[in-house]
């Protein structure tokens, strides 16, 4: 397999090593990369809420529309990702980050599949870089059924193995296969 290369629409994997409680063990999709920076979503966080939770007055459907913690930084700010859904700008076949919100809510009444996320990861120009070469991140490609269809819990685990070898050792619990 190819090593995935570092940009919009990948997947950043948390190293058994990143042990900062921001990130142990979180996968997060980048939706912007340049000079500038990084911005992305952890996928696997959820805040065990919905947007009707968070939000006054939001719609019908908002209580079907789970909420996750994006990241650490303005937890305040919600970001949405859409499956199939042709609304604000594509990020991977099958996957939209923004779009209105009443749109947003009737994809998820007519049974369609929306995330939104609380806060963000961000990364300076070349800060990400830097902890890619010391290790504490692994870049792997990205589906949409990473996003909408594998469970938070098992989500670190399920990349790391579809990465295969080296990697699939890192899944195992503690990340040292002397240890299992």
């Amino acid at each position: 397999m190819a090593t995935p290369t570092l940009g919009l629409g990948c997947l950043l994997v948390a190293s058994p090593e990143l042990l900062d409680p921001n990130f142990a063990r979180t996968v997060v999709f980048i939706l912007s990369h340049d000079g500038d920076g990084s911005f992305g979503l952890a996928l696997n966080r959820p805040l065990d809420a919905s947007l009707f939770d968070v939000l006054e007055s939001p719609g019908a459907g908002a209580e079907r529309l789970p909420v996750l913690r994006g990241g650490p930084v303005q937890p305040d700010m919600l970001q949405f990702l859409a499956h199939d859904l042709r609304t604000g700008r594509e990020l991977l076949p099958g996957v939209s980050v923004g779009g209105d919100l009443d749109e947003l809510l009737g994809h998820v009444r007519a049974g369609g599949a929306v995330r939104a996320y609380a806060g963000y990861a961000g990364w300076s120009g070349g800060q990400l870089e830097r902890e890619i070469a010391e290790g504490s991140w692994i870049v792997a490609p990205a589906r949409a059924e990473h996003i909408f269809e594998i469970p938070a819990e098992r989500l670190w685990v399920k990349v790391l193995r579809e990465l295969g070898g080296r990697y699939s050792w890192l899944a195992l619990e503690g990340g040292d296969p002397e240890s299992n």
